[in-house]
């Protein structure tokens, strides 16, 4: 008779430790950061025309102002990241 190997899956595990308070509390902080990225997005969508009107900027400098926003958001993100990694990671 063959040995069968018994495999604890990821579901297993989920099942098995339920779904508590901890994580109704990680979703809805990861829910607003999710809702506060996408209010950012739209902001930036609003914006950018209205500044276009109001300074007079040729397509191509409204383009710039948004991504000087995401050029921002890679370098912190990436600096971040290695500060977590450094400092975080005990």
């Amino acid at each position: 008779m063959a040995d069968k190997k018994l495999a604890y899956t990821v579901d297993d595990a989920l099942v098995t430790m339920g779904f508590g308070k901890l994580q109704y509390l990680v979703l809805a902080y990861a829910g607003m950061a999710w809702v506060s990225e996408a209010m950012e997005m739209m902001i930036l969508s609003f914006v950018g025309p209205a500044l276009k009107s109001a300074w007079k900027l040729s397509s191509a400098q409204e383009s710039m102002i948004t991504t000087v926003v995401f050029a921002g958001m890679f370098v912190g993100a990436y600096s971040w990241g290695l500060v977590s990694d450094k400092y975080g990671r005990r």
